[in-house]
């Protein structure tokens, strides 16, 4: 007993992620990397004889840390084009992912899933992380994305063509070390790509779903049009990511006969809602230090205005209609600095999550979703410490997610702004 290290932190509330009421006067108890207990702090007591070291928040919630659904850590978000990125040497690449992986997890994200990055680069982060050489959240990673050839992010180097081809891919992805299998069913920025299209046919998605379910593994897809998510329906696609309903012209129609294909097939959607508004958020950032924009900029953040309305009214409709919705950030991709998740969880809630549906989409909503779901995302006895404390109530107000005070990673308490 007089061995035994634990650590108790207390704070005027908890939420656990499990969607059950607030905890208040909550206390959770961490021993070897593991939650104890959780509960009352009048009821909840370390064991007689214990060494304890009790840190109390005061006026603050704890919650689980949180998992961020969709991540590129090897970009710089600060608006480099991914085709750009990809010219970078490996080396460069995976320095800029674990600089990004270590202000992303001192942001409170201890789990998160790597989208795509060039060549091993997302295996190498990952891997080094585990081994302790670098600070970061969990990394569940797909390797690449596989794309046909001049396909979005094809440029990081799964291209495959034909049903052969995307088959022998997943197979060689799969024995690299990749957790789950990312595709990208349209375009997207990507220069070559048109990201009204559909880039693979429901053949050869269906291969692609197959082979990673036969090994135990989930599948996501880069959606960027209403035919590309119908053809990730049919093949049994995990999850659909952006989900945008945009037909070949361009235009933008919502499809109701999509979303409640959506409900019906379970399927996850990561609306990635303020990698947009980051570029707005940038743009009013320089016109309040320059007292203007261009003409040009200017074009471009009313362009960006109105999509960015577009999305956010569709996606209120579909997790309405009962779309299971998770957050995931696209970051550090595009104008989307690392470390801003909480901006993606606010997005959600201006669509119309309750901040209570919020919280669950960037925790044991997002944990699921990534196949995590019994490891992160929830405080419960057993599972491992990865606590993050914030001032206030979040259930109240999101943005107090802002207001870090601790970040817990399997119980050792994350020595923030530390290099």
């Amino acid at each position: 007993m007089p061995n035994r290290k634990l650590t108790l932190i207390k704070a005027s509330r908890m939420f656990d992620g499990s969607g059950k009421a607030t905890v208040r006067n909550a206390a959770l108890l961490i021993e070897d990397g593991q939650i104890s207990k959780v509960g009352s702090s009048s009821d909840l007591r370390a064991p007689e004889g214990a060494d304890v070291q009790t840190v109390d928040y005061g006026n603050a919630t704890i919650l689980p840390g949180l998992v961020d659904a969709h991540t590129h850590m090897c970009a710089p978000g600060d608006g480099t084009p991914g085709d750009e990125v990809a010219r970078e040497q490996d080396d460069m690449l995976l320095l800029q992912a674990a600089s990004n992986a270590r202000t992303v997890l001192h942001s409170g994200v201890t789990t998160a899933r790597e989208n795509g990055a060039k060549h091993a680069v997302g295996f190498s982060l990952r891997d080094g992380i585990k081994r302790g050489l670098a600070a970061g959240p969990r990394m569940v990673v797909c390797g690449r994305p596989i794309a046909i050839t001049g396909g979005h992010m094809g440029y990081f180097g799964s291209e495959a063509d034909g049903e052969d081809g995307v088959r022998k891919e997943v197979r060689k992805l799969l024995k690299e070390g990749a957790d789950y299998i990312k595709i990208a069913a349209t375009g997207g920025s990507t220069r070559t790509s048109d990201p009204n299209r559909a880039s693979y046919t429901v053949a050869e998605l269906r291969v692609m779903t197959d082979e990673a379910h036969r090994a135990a593994r989930l599948t996501a897809a880069h959606c960027t049009s209403a035919q590309g998510v119908q053809n990730c329906l049919d093949a049994e696609v995990d999850m659909i990511i952006h989900c945008i309903f945009v037909d070949p012209d361009g235009k933008y129609r919502f499809r109701p006969d999509l979303v409640e294909r959506l409900v019906q097939a379970g399927a996850w959607v990561n609306p990635t809602l303020y990698v947009q508004r980051a570029r707005i958020d940038r743009l009013l950032r320089k016109r309040e230090i320059n007292g203007k924009l261009t003409p040009q900029e200017t074009r471009e953040m009313e362009t960006i205005k109105r999509t960015s309305d577009v999305r956010i009214e569709a996606v209120g409709k579909m997790a309405g209609a009962g779309v299971r919705m998770v957050a995931g950030s696209d970051s550090p991709w595009g104008w989307y600095a690392p470390g801003e998740f909480v901006n993606e969880i606010l997005a959600l809630a201006d669509a119309g999550l309750s901040n209570r549906d919020a919280l669950m989409s960037a925790t044991s909503g997002a944990a699921e979703s990534i196949g995590v779901g019994r490891e992160a995302g929830r405080l419960e006895p057993g599972r491992q410490a990865d606590v993050l404390v914030v001032g206030g109530d979040p259930l109240r107000d999101l943005k107090t997610l802002w207001d870090v005070r601790d970040v817990y990673q399997a119980g050792r308490q994350i020595q923030r702004g530390v290099k």
